[in-house]
């Protein structure tokens, strides 16, 4: 273990959605083994302290780690909110004694009976209060306009929805005023929930003063995210190396680095109730899994369409997640409305998302292949892993990164994601004439293991913590093979 090394704000923005507060814990165990400090920074504290001491019963307490207050900021956001109250009184009240004066209403004449303090006072008010009165409800209504068009995002706006990296900020320097120490670089774990508009980076940056970097699970063909003209973004991780390889080929001076898309493996210590219903209701039939969250990827669609055809009496179908319905198609909303008005009797449906990892796994080892046909995907799965660890042949998509890694590794099929018919006699082969062995699971085992993430994830940081060597050290690393920062090239 490397000792006194830099300390690292971990960000995780997102819980309980997806494998995002798996991958929290990972990172974060893995850094305090390899002798990081850490500022964790977690909308549920709770859930990464009950996933390190899983890991470690010393993690959750571990010295060099402390974990930051989510909610700091809120103190400072009804701060806000009460001065926000106090000056649209004081306005009221200003609105009112300027109308008075400016519209000259009664009460705001000089009368004869007035001492000569009160008839000067008058005349000051008569004279001065007209223009600043008029001066001000000019520049509040051009504040107002302008405040309304920045907030009215278009309705088809594909960003309406994601996070303003604004509140990243307010939020992390809220809860920094109580760490213990001043973080060198801050990594965020779901860049991918974050708008890209130049402007909304530009106020991230009048806000923010440390170095950053992150992960992005889902990376464009090139570069085009505003993060990257800021003098603080350090840099970005991606689970594709050939993602890598572009974005460094257009940003030199940043620092991309390959992580492998490893998962969580642990099982349960006690064999868990769904495992064992999935068992009984099987009846001995081979059991295919579904799992993880349920979005348009899914490919629900075609995956009804399996069971339909499946021989009922050979195969029983396992699906558990939870289903965001506005990202489904309309064709998927559809054939899910038939399925939950009518199940089949060879299906397991539970449409919520399983956090506890153990016994999301301990159903994975249950089953005989895993579904991951997924639709128009082009980027990594941790299940992958899973398929792997778990020794289940998985059945993917023969289009982009996971039909290249699937059939590069022999660890399933890869099948046409639109074709049902393919995709039945698929599962078929992948049981009766199967194209893996130990040896391809363990070869996808090695080579995105912990101990490589470790590696990866080490150089990565280093890189962005150390500005003078930053652009040297990225020219060498651009060009490494598996040593490195960026694995061999699949020879597929």
């Amino acid at each position: 273990m490397i000792k006194n090394q830099p300390t690292i704000l971990v960000y995780n923005p997102i819980s309980g959605h997806g494998h995002l507060d798996s991958w929290n814990a990972m990172f974060i165990a893995l850094l305090l083994k390899q002798g990081w400090r850490v500022l964790a920074l977690t909308p549920d504290t709770s859930a990464l302290l009950t996933r390190l001491a899983r890991k470690n019963a010393d993690l959750a307490c571990h010295p060099c780690l402390q974990v930051l207050d989510w909610d700091a900021a809120v103190s400072r956001i009804r701060f806000i909110v009460r001065f926000r109250n106090s000056l649209r009184d004081a306005w009221k009240r200003w609105d009112t004694f300027g109308d008075h004066y400016c519209y000259r209403r009664p009460g705001s004449e000089t009368t004869p009976d007035m001492s000569f303090a009160q008839y000067g006072k008058t005349r000051l008010f008569q004279i001065t209060v007209p223009p600043v009165f008029r001066a001000s409800h000019f520049l509040y209504s051009r504040y107002r306009r302008a405040r309304t068009k920045r907030s009215e995002l278009p309705t088809d706006d594909p960003e309406r929805d994601l996070a303003c990296p604004v509140d990243m900020a307010r939020r992390v320097q809220a809860a920094l005023k109580k760490a213990n120490r001043m973080p060198t670089l801050a990594f965020n774990m779901y860049m991918d929930t974050y708008r890209t508009a130049e402007s909304e980076w530009r106020a991230f940056a009048a806000i923010n003063k440390l170095f950053w970097a992150g992960i992005r699970f889902v990376p464009p063909a090139a570069p085009q995210e505003a993060w990257y003209t800021l003098p603080a973004w350090r840099g970005m991780c991606f689970l594709d190396e050939n993602a890598c390889r572009a974005h460094a080929a257009v940003l030199a001076n940043k620092c991309f680095g390959y992580l492998p898309d490893i998962t969580e493996t642990t099982l349960p210590d006690v064999p868990g109730t769904l495992a064992q219903e999935i068992r009984q209701r099987a009846r001995g039939r081979k059991i295919v899994f579904l799992g993880g969250s349920i979005g348009g990827q899914k490919n629900l669609a075609r995956w009804f369409e399996l069971i339909a055809l499946a021989n009922s009496e050979q195969w029983f179908f396992v699906q558990i997640g939870e289903i965001h319905r506005d990202t489904l198609t309309t064709e998927d909303r559809a054939a899910l409305d038939r399925i939950q008005n009518a199940p089949p009797e060879n299906l397991l449906l539970q449409a919520e998302y399983l956090p506890d990892e153990p016994a999301f796994n301990e159903v994975i080892a249950t089953c005989d292949v895993i579904f991951a046909v997924y639709r128009n995907f082009s980027i990594s799965s941790n299940m992958l892993g899973k398929a792997a660890h778990f020794r289940k042949p998985i059945l993917v998509s023969d289009r982009y990164l996971m039909g290249r890694r699937v059939r590069h590794y022999r660890i399933g099929l890869a099948v046409d994601e639109t074709d049902t018919a393919s995709i039945l006699t698929g599962l078929s082969d992948i049981v009766r004439q199967p194209v893996f062995t130990a040896e391809s699971f363990e070869a996808y085992c090695s080579d995105f293991s912990h101990h490589v993430l470790a590696k990866n994830l080490e150089a990565f940081l280093k890189i962005c913590c150390n500005d003078n060597t930053c652009l040297e050290t990225l020219k060498v690393t651009a060009n490494r093979s598996a040593s490195g920062l960026l694995p061999r090239q699949e020879s597929i």
